[in-house]
C-alpha cells in the first residue's frame, strides 16, 4: 500500500511539473506574441504618419499646380533641399541654433 502511495505521489509530482512547464511556455508565448503586436502597432502608427505626410505633400504639389506657381516651387526647393542660392545673394547661418 505504501508503495502505491509513493507511485501516485511520483506521478502527481510529475505532472504538476509538466503543468507549470505548460504555464510557463504558455506566459512566455503570450509576452511574446504582445511585444510582436506592440511592434508592429508602432510600425503601423509610422505608416499613418508618413501617409498623412505625403497626402500634405500632394496637396502642396497640387496647388503648386492649380496656381501656376511652379517656379516659386523650384526656388523652394532649391533652397531647401539643394542649399542653392540666387547669384550675388548672401545667406547666412544661424551657428547658434544647432
Amino acid at each position: 500500500m505504501a508503495a502505491v502511495k509513493l507511485k501516485n505521489r511520483k506521478h502527481s509530482i510529475i505532472l504538476g511539473v509538466l503543468f507549470c512547464a505548460l504555464v510557463c511556455y504558455f506566459v512566455a508565448t503570450l509576452i511574446s506574441l504582445q511585444t510582436k503586436v506592440n511592434a508592429e502597432e508602432n510600425a503601423l502608427e509610422d505608416l499613418k504618419t508618413s501617409y498623412q505626410q505625403q497626402l500634405n505633400e500632394n496637396a502642396e504639389l497640387e496647388m503648386i499646380i492649380e496656381n501656376g506657381n511652379e517656379s516659386d516651387y523650384i526656388e523652394k526647393v532649391a533652397r531647401e533641399q539643394y542649399g542653392y542660392a540666387k547669384p550675388d545673394e548672401r545667406v547666412y547661418y544661424d551657428s547658434s541654433a544647432s
